[in-house]
């Protein structure tokens, strides 16, 4: 039996703070989150569909002693040309897609288990998830905010946030292209995050089960 239940992508640029709305939404509305790039890094790595493929087009000064993929190496090599990140993606997006498309259907496929599926990605437009996402969330936060935290975070430089942002698509694309907003700046509270969710989201009273 396969139920209808709502697909929701998750996405919002770089310290927007995607993974605190994920989170929330997966241990207090019973959503069954599947995380992209998660799925990319276990892709990349040895065995996975997408390691042969990107060793190959990259060489191995990509990897590490062990034979792994270094992302750091490989995020020094392909950010220096817009090409190279498309190329990239055009070798791990359709895996991921693949993968995403596979896990909605066999959730799908258990029942009404949870209130709703939420696929987390920076990359939801780029990678064409919104095909078939029944709504699209997008987590917004200033830009101070995003910095503030993506130092502490990360310890990136503004130079380097500032790049990123550059290469994401506009804070306008997401709003105009969004069906929902939630806000998630620095002075956002947990309890006013969660009122912001529960306007579009009722937590599933059955029995669920957690994916995480």
């Amino acid at each position: 039996m396969v139920v209808t239940m709502k697909v929701i992508g998750l996405t919002g640029g770089i310290g927007s703070g995607k993974s605190r709305v994920a989170d929330l939404l997966q241990k207090e509305f019973s959503t069954y989150v599947i995380y992209t790039d998660d799925i990319a890094r276990d892709q990349m790595k040895q065995g996975g569909c997408s390691y042969e493929k990107v060793v190959k087009q990259f060489g191995s000064e990509i990897l590490d002693d062990s034979g792994e993929i270094d992302r750091n190496k490989l995020a020094k090599i392909i950010f220096q040309k817009e090409e190279l990140v498309k190329l990239m993606n055009s070798l791990t997006h359709p895996n991921v897609h693949q993968e995403v498309l596979r896990q909605v259907k066999e959730v799908k496929s258990k029942g009404k288990l949870y209130s709703a599926i939420i696929v987390e990605t920076a990359l939801l437009f780029e990678a064409g998830y919104q095909n078939f996402c029944d709504e699209i969330w997008y987590v917004h936060a200033p830009i101070a905010d995003r910095m503030k935290r993506l130092k502490v975070s990360r310890g990136y430089s503004e130079e380097k946030i500032e790049s990123i942002i550059r290469k994401q698509k506009s804070e306008e694309f997401f709003l105009k292209n969004s069906t929902v907003i939630i806000e998630n700046g620095n002075d956002v509270k947990a309890d006013e995050l969660r009122l912001q969710c529960k306007r579009y989201l009722t937590p599933h009273s059955g029995n669920e089960v957690r994916n995480k």
